[in-house]
């Protein structure tokens, strides 16, 4: 597995600033990770896989009711996105909530003429998995439309194919086609929704539609439709499954455009049958209309819904506005995300970093949050090393982490998170030959004359204030400050603060990478 190498720093015994010699301290790096890494084996994180993670943050954070000022605009922007840079959570803070949820959800008002221009000169082929995945990586972490992005995943993860099987590498490109779907109807109703994924052909290899014929219908697609797309178990039959797979027929994929289906009538079966109690000549458009309209369906997706953006287990009291949404809007996903993000649960503190970021959530809102410069080409590896491969859910029910966040984390992909923090501010990436200089590392001393930071306190308040929404406790505090303020005359680069008094530039870093692996910053 290739990862970026946590360097080591050695521990220092030196005089800390302002103090006299005798009142030395020890404070190294390694010793102060005891934030983070033992932090998180202390609490039990890694071993429970992310359970006691959660679990001490609401014990420890215990809020009650709602969160409300700054907080909220950052905890908006992670729940629906990936998180934003300093300068963007202010952007966003002016339009007030309101505001910024209408900029989030009215998408067309925001211009994403850069992102396209951007990802154009990655100058990427689509037909290979690698780039494919630096694509989409990078279009999250470029987007002006971080609602949008965050969508299109979610879609990913419910109405799910791989780039495994969509018929070899001259089929790699089908996930592209629906993946450029899944955004364009982010918001659409779930019934056009739907009839696309069933008109998509890497949906169609992937569940094995190309194959039904009216001689012999394949149940694959039709039993998934409705046990992971739709109703869930025990809302419909076998013969449900046999007969829905029936009137599903007639689909094949174009000889001309393998990036193209077809739906062939006289392929179809054209007998009469029964689908969850609806009788008659059935076909796929009959079989949708059937889904979106049966009573378990807004349930079943709302539940998925805030889920993934909310908390998990939500009640039918969580529920119920959201299914009303659906109902009332004929079915619209768009009012469904408005109904959500307007409810009292989504700002309230049960919600607040309630979920464990996924590795696409943690990747990105780091290169976000820093405004990091790069063509991305190792984030795929990264991702896939946390355990999510862009492209390449493990199988057709999606992520597990999706439903349960603590599934996201073990010792592995934890040191993979450590790993690429640091790697981050290093600037470096991954190769199959160690790593090698990538994005732009960070320009420390541009970001401390721009924001004019005096002191350790104000540059460690800097990043906490946009990175944890200054959510962070005093104790934890003053060991970061502590650990930057150390006086160090060791050779090399160093950042000069506006007080005068400059620091190796390795000892800013590490105060940073200290302040990104805190258990905190782990959760969304």
């Amino acid at each position: 597995m290739d990862l970026y190498e946590q360097p080591t720093q050695p521990d220092r015994r030196s005089e800390s600033q302002g103090a006299s010699p005798s009142n030395t301290r020890d404070m190294s790096r390694r010793k102060a990770l005891g934030l983070g890494a033992a932090s998180l084996v202390g609490i039990g994180a890694v071993g429970a896989g992310g359970v006691a993670l959660e679990r001490w943050w609401q014990e420890s954070h215990g809020q009650q009711g709602a969160i409300s000022g700054d907080i909220k605009i950052g905890h908006l922007l992670r729940k629906a996105g990936f998180g934003a840079s300093a300068s963007e959570i202010q952007s966003y803070a002016g339009l007030g909530f309101e505001g910024a949820i209408d900029r989030l959800l009215n998408y067309q008002q925001v211009s994403e003429e850069a992102t396209e221009q951007r990802l154009s000169q990655l100058k990427l082929d689509m037909s290979k998995p690698a780039e494919m995945q630096q694509w989409w990586l990078m279009r999250m972490a470029w987007t002006q439309r971080p609602l949008l992005e965050k969508m299109t995943l979610f879609w990913h993860g419910v109405l799910v194919s791989s780039y495994r099987k969509v018929g070899g590498k001259n089929g790699y490109e089908r996930m592209i086609v629906q993946n450029k779907f899944l955004r364009e109807h982010a918001f659409d109703t779930y019934d056009n929704i739907l009839l696309g994924i069933t008109a998509d052909p890497a949906m169609q290899v992937y569940l094995d539609l190309n194959k039904s014929t009216s001689q012999h219908p394949n149940e694959n697609y039709a039993r998934e439709l409705m046990e992971l797309f739709t109703l869930g178990l025990g809302n419909y039959s076998q013969q449900d499954v046999f007969n829905g797979a029936a009137a599903l027929t007639g689909w094949r994929l174009s000889k001309q455009d393998p990036l193209k289906s077809r739906y062939v009538p006289g392929a179809h079966t054209n007998l009469q049958t029964t689908f969850l109690g609806h009788t008659g000549k059935l076909d796929y458009k009959d079989i949708v209309d059937i889904l979106a309209n049966h009573p378990a369906l807004p349930w079943f997706i709302c539940r998925k819904l805030f889920t993934f953006f909310v908390y998990e287990n939500p009640s039918k009291d969580d529920l119920q506005p959201l299914v009303d949404a659906y109902n009332q809007s004929k079915h619209n996903m768009g009012a469904v995300m408005k109904a959500l993000l307007h409810l009292p649960q989504f700002s309230s503190s049960q919600a607040y970093r309630s979920r464990l970021k996924s590795p696409a959530e943690f990747t990105i809102g780091a290169y976000r949050a820093l405004e990091m410069q790069g063509t991305g080409k190792t984030l795929p590896v990264v991702t896939l090393n946390m355990g999510q491969e862009i492209f390449n859910p493990p199988n057709v029910a999606g992520w597990p982490g999706d439903k349960v966040s603590t599934a996201w984390l073990n010792s592995g992909t934890w040191m993979t998170r450590l790993n690429y923090i640091n790697g981050l501010l290093l600037g470096q990436k991954v190769g199959k030959k160690g790593t090698t200089p990538g994005q732009q590392p960070l320009d420390f001393q541009h970001i401390v004359d721009s924001q004019k930071l005096s002191s350790p306190e104000q540059f460690v308040t800097y990043f906490a204030n946009f990175l944890l929404d200054g959510n962070l406790p005093e104790e934890r505090k003053a060991v970061l400050v502590d650990y930057l303020a150390v006086r160090d005359t060791s050779p090399g680069a160093r950042v000069t603060l506006g007080n005068g008094t400059s620091y190796p530039l390795n000892r800013i870093r590490g105060t940073l990478y200290l302040l990104m692996t805190l258990p905190e910053y782990q959760l969304n």
